[in-house]
């Protein structure tokens, strides 16, 4: 019988881990009705209350994609689709709470907005607005 101690099966399993694609932190995922969506058109989507085209503006603010890079637009914009029940804009806006990126750095708003993208991922998608 062999005994390998628990720290060399441990060392192995991360080394094993390692080899597992993971995606980069900063990825945007843009919902599949709005990717290619011009400027324009994502404006006059957003300015209408469409909530993911909100977060997606946020996100053109947020990374200076046709705008001029503007963190406090983002988190705005952030906040309108999260009021409207959008979990990635929820989510993004409790993102920017927690670095105190476009909005003054508050670590309890920053849990509520997960809080409320968490349940707004788990609500059926005719509640979502």
């Amino acid at each position: 019988m062999i005994l390998i101690p628990i720290f060399w099966i441990g060392l192995l399993a991360t080394v094993a881990d390692a080899t597992i694609w993971r995606p980069p932190v900063h990825v945007v995922y843009w919902p599949k009705s709005l990717r290619g969506c011009p400027l324009q058109e994502l404006q006059k989507l957003a300015h209408a209350g469409d909530p993911a085209a909100e977060n997606a503006l946020g996100n053109r603010y947020l990374h200076g994609q046709g705008v001029k890079q503007n963190w406090k637009k983002a988190a705005v914009w952030y906040h309108k689709a999260a009021l409207a029940g959008n979990a990635r804009g929820a989510f993004n806006l409790a993102f920017a709470y927690n670095f105190g990126e476009g909005v003054p750095q508050n670590t309890r708003k920053a849990v509520y907005w997960w809080q409320q993208s968490a349940k707004d991922r788990h609500r059926p998608s005719s509640d979502r607005g």
